[in-house]
């Protein structure tokens, strides 16, 4: 059952589950089940650098485009306006 919750979410892409379920991780009874959950916890990690490397490349982004709009941007001249 764990390891089929655990695919599910690899699939989905569900990283609070997937936290969840490696916390809760049960003891596994046979070789191949153990097997397969290193090969599905591999298949997380290398899941997790490349969502990071997306994250920090979005960030960059962001970054660049409010430091152009910042270079761009026009500052109002002051002005007082005075009514007699």
């Amino acid at each position: 059952m764990w390891l089929t919750d655990f695919k599910k979410a690899i699939i989905l892409k569900e990283f609070e589950t997937l936290n969840h379920l490696i916390k809760e991780m049960p003891p596994l009874n046979s070789l191949p089940e153990m097997e397969e959950a290193v090969y599905l916890l591999h298949h997380v990690k290398s899941l997790l650098e490349s969502e990071q490397s997306a994250t920090l490349t979005s960030l960059q982004q962001l970054k660049n485009t409010i430091d152009y709009l910042k270079a761009t941007e026009r500052t109002p001249l002051s002005s007082i306006n005075l009514k007699l």
